[in-house]
């Protein structure tokens, strides 16, 4: 029997930012857009009224994120205690940390995080000039070997829309350190970014796929995406793909009428990665 798990986190699994609406990075496709879309929760009290709710509301967890500073790190270690408290009333939490140290990995482990989801990129002159970090490719090689050797979970997500050679590297580096489970995320037409007029084709993602595949690697189709491609899911679960974030009625109609099971999974896209 045929299955799929729409990952659909909603309410039940809201992501939230740290830092409001700011960020000193600034990347040049994103802007401090998509911080726009997230919970604000700046201070401890805001965090906490946040978690209590979605307990409350029967919730499953959280997705910790927010702006980075120029280092391309997520101010999180300011909220460890929180973190610690979110932890005890049975949350998961996700979290997008960025670039951490040893130390700071092991202290948002020790607090309780469950998963850390972290962009691979490998290609030096995007990560230069779209993300205006000063890191080498051997730095996302040596955050994925820190949270790895702390024995913290990571699922690496991969980007369509920064060429070929950023995307392949960078799923080569994932392989190369044993992980084969990959979210995969495609760049969106974004006002007021150098991705305002981007257009990713349903071809060029599935390319992508073919490749990662190829490479052998599982993936789950992630929540950023152009959703005007209205048959790029259909075509990914064709292609074997079984784990979908934020699935369209389209979709879930076409997999019904073709034999699935559709699973319905309210928490981010990389819990469910084991």
């Amino acid at each position: 029997m045929k299955a799929v798990v729409d990952c659909s986190p909603g309410k039940s699994f809201p992501a939230v930012s740290v830092t409001g609406k700011s960020c000193d990075l600034r990347c040049d496709h994103c802007r401090g857009k998509y911080l726009e879309g997230m919970l604000q929760a700046t201070t401890g009290e805001n965090l906490h009224n946040i978690a209590s709710k979605i307990k409350l509301e029967r919730g499953k967890g959280i997705l910790l994120s927010g702006g980075c500073d120029i280092n391309g790190t997520v101010p999180l270690l300011g909220h460890i205690d929180d973190i610690i408290e979110i932890s005890k009333l049975g949350l998961e939490i996700n979290v997008h940390s960025g670039f951490i140290s040893e130390k700071e990995a092991k202290d948002l482990i020790s607090a309780g995080i469950d998963c850390f989801s972290v962009d691979v990129h490998q290609d030096p002159v995007i990560i230069f000039s779209v993300f205006h970090l000063k890191k080498t490719d051997e730095d996302y090689a040596n955050l994925l070997d820190i949270i790895m050797n702390l024995g913290g979970k990571v699922v690496p997500h991969l980007t369509v829309g920064f060429g070929t050679y950023d995307l392949k590297q960078s799923a080569m580096l994932v392989k190369e350190k044993g992980l084969f489970d990959v979210v995969l995320n495609s760049l969106v037409p974004t006002k007021g970014t150098i991705a305002g007029d981007a257009f990713i084709s349903e071809d060029a993602i599935l390319s992508a796929v073919d490749m990662l595949q190829n490479i052998g690697l599982n993936i789950t189709l992630g929540c950023m995406r152009d959703r005007s491609l209205r048959g790029l899911e259909i075509k990914c679960m064709e292609k074997g793909i079984t784990r979908i974030a934020n699935m369209s009625q389209i979709a879930k109609k076409w997999a019904a009428d073709n034999g699935y099971i559709i699973f319905t999974d309210n928490r981010c896209c990389c819990m469910g990665i084991d």
